[in-house]
């Protein structure tokens, strides 16, 4: 798996979503579509396991560098990235698949797709609910700070962000993050503010998400814990055409690493078999 290339600050390139994951040739390409964090290295798992020369591209935030500006809404994030997207690929070759968040962008992509007048090859929703509307600001914060705490090591307890807003959210967890030793290596010499906006964002973005309908098939990657109750009712009444369910096991924030990231590539390559 290729890694992911940031050209250095100064350069005139503007931020590119669209980054190569693993070349091949077999049919289709998978398009994996970033979780709320804005990164793509979560897929490893799943990309190592998949069937040799199965191509796989990734499609990660704008916002990370400082060559690109953040998306405020999930429909114009799903816009800019279908237009980055097709032009590398046929839209009918692609399967658009995203984790947790990553979902949302890929279901809004293939819509869209739709209302162009094609068909992305499939949509697969890894881990991904419904959102709610009625999140409250301090369900916001703790969802925030658990993120920061999964994603960059950050211990909860530490951070402290009740009753701030999420500027205010965004610069408590740089400065803690800065002062963290536990603080993966990746990340020491990163602009951790710019990367807590944009999972921030996207956070907001989730919330404010109203999902429409889509008359294609979905499928949907389910793990053992946490799954509420209505999140398979919830997607079959926005898609008339059917949801097929995969159940890999196993926690939310574990899906796609170790022998659930091997499941998931299984079942996307009996689904597909190029």
């Amino acid at each position: 798996m290729s890694r992911e290339h940031t050209p250095p600050t100064g350069s005139a390139a503007p931020e590119a979503s669209y980054v190569r994951l693993l070349p091949g040739s077999r049919t289709p390409t998978y398009a994996f579509v970033h979780p709320v964090g804005g990164s793509v290295s979560g897929y490893v798992d799943v990309v190592a396991a998949l069937p040799a020369r199965t191509e796989c591209v990734g499609v990660r935030a704008r916002g990370l560098s400082p060559r690109g500006e953040p998306h405020h809404t999930i429909p114009t994030m799903a816009a800019d990235y279908l237009d980055e997207l097709l032009t590398h690929h046929e839209p009918e070759n692609l399967v658009l698949a995203g984790y947790s968040f990553g979902g949302l962008v890929a279901f809004e992509m293939a819509r869209q797709l739709r209302e162009r007048g094609r068909t992305p090859a499939g949509t697969v929703l890894l881990g991904t609910y419904v959102p709610r509307h009625d999140v409250s600001r301090a369900e916001r914060a703790a969802t925030f700070a658990r993120l920061i705490s999964v994603i960059y090591r950050v211990p909860v307890e530490r951070l402290r962000l009740h009753g701030l807003d999420d500027s205010g959210m965004v610069d408590r967890a740089a400065e803690v993050a800065e002062r963290c030793d536990a603080l993966p290596a990746a990340y020491r010499q990163a602009d951790l503010r710019r990367l807590f906006q944009v999972l921030a964002l996207n956070l907001r973005m989730a919330q404010e998400y109203d999902v429409p309908s889509y008359d294609g098939p979905v499928h949907l990657v389910r793990p053992e814990r946490p799954d509420p109750q209505d999140t398979l009712h919830a997607w079959r009444s926005r898609c008339p055409a059917g949801v097929l369910t995969h159940d890999i096991g196993g926690e939310h924030n574990e899906l796609m690493s170790g022998d659930h990231g091997v499941r998931i590539a299984q079942a996307l390559a009996v689904l597909w078999p190029g």
